[in-house]
């Protein structure tokens, strides 16, 4: 027992003396650096970072947008009266979005306005598997000290950290534009100068995507009845996906998803074979669409689309419960033409 006991106490020491200051001091993932974050080339936990800097700085915000890294290109300043922060991050999903939302209200923050943005990605990712992934970790919301306790240790990772060493010593990055950022707008880089790779069409498709749109449909619910609840103008929206991106998630049940968002929330629709969508000058890569793309989306949403547009593409359309059946019918003419679905009949 004695020497179980020394051995512990070693064990803890050396926890002390190395591992804990050889994580904190090198935090690939910024976590123990939220307030003076560095970009040093590993992808930051921005879901822990932003939700940390909005509850401290509470008095500068009233407007938010939610969504996944694709909404991180919208400039909020264009946004329509309120002070806006984009609460983008890594593969934001509606739990966590939910769970940011809820964590804003809990701490005395009742948004004005709030923007939602979701596609594919919102009904194909499993919350649970960001768990093991420490850049897109969710915040320990209001979660127990244990919690809380657990998403720190899962930092004090050395293997990872160590691995992370090479690429944090030899990234030579820009910390005060990213901090200019992270500390104001939220937005990624607006003036990011990087032209589409027209070798590389594929669509973006991670291996773990898995259709789970039961699921993510109730997760939005719970968005919009806490929105409700509080009086929050909601704005929902699907983000303009490149166009064998989309291709793809249509034959994974995109347009399924989307018939059934219209019994949740209206949402005005980019996703389909429209001109944004078919145009590489819109686009990063087949994921990311530029800060042109969505001045576009933003400028229908605030003043209005054109009708062809609307009605033919289905770009812009504004999708309710009354019509959803007539959208619906424009997208699947549109993959039964191009033959990503096949047509079964009535």
């Amino acid at each position: 027992m004695k020497k179980f006991i020394s051995r512990l106490v070693l064990f803890l020491v050396l926890l002390a003396v190395l591992v804990i200051p050889i994580n904190v001091l090198l935090d690939p993932y910024n976590v123990f650096h939220w307030d003076r974050i560095r970009d040093n080339g590993v992808e930051p936990n921005k879901n822990y970072i932003k939700t940390q800097f909005v509850l401290e700085h509470m008095d500068q915000y009233d407007s938010y947008l939610f969504g996944s890294s694709r909404t991180g290109f919208i400039d909020v300043s264009d946004l329509p009266e309120g002070n806006w922060y984009n609460f983008s991050y890594s593969e934001g999903l509606p739990a966590e979005q939910y769970e940011t939302l809820l964590t804003l209200i809990s701490h005395g923050e009742i948004p004005k306005q709030v923007y939602l943005g979701l596609d594919n990605i919102s009904y194909l990712v499993d919350p649970a598997y960001h768990a093991d992934q420490l850049y897109r970790k969710a915040y320990p919301y209001e979660g127990s000290v244990k919690d809380k306790f657990y998403f720190f240790v899962s930092y004090l990772d050395t293997v990872t950290t160590i691995e992370s060493l090479s690429v944090v010593s030899e990234y030579q990055g820009d910390t005060e534009s990213l901090r200019q950022r992270m500390y104001s707008s939220g937005c990624e880089d607006l003036s990011l100068d990087m032209e589409f790779d027209d070798s590389q069409t594929a669509p973006y498709w991670a291996d773990y995507y898995e259709a789970r749109i039961d699921e993510s449909i109730e997760e939005i619910r719970r968005f919009v009845e806490l929105c409700d609840e509080y009086d929050i103008e909601l704005t929902v929206f699907t983000n303009p996906l490149y166009i064998t991106t989309y291709e793809r998630a249509v034959d994974k049940g995109y347009l399924d998803f989307l018939e059934q968002l219209a019994y949740v929330t209206p949402y005005y629709n980019f996703s389909s074979y429209n001109m944004l969508s078919m145009n590489q000058e819109y686009y990063y890569e087949t994921s990311h669409y530029t800060p042109e793309a969505a001045s576009v989306m933003m400028d229908v949403i605030q003043n209005g689309g054109d009708e062809n547009m609307k009605y033919g593409q289905g770009f812009g359309y504004y999708v309710t419960e009354d019509n959803v059946e007539e959208f619906i019918s424009i997208v699947r003419h549109q993959a039964y033409v191009t033959g990503v679905l096949q047509y079964t009949g009535p």
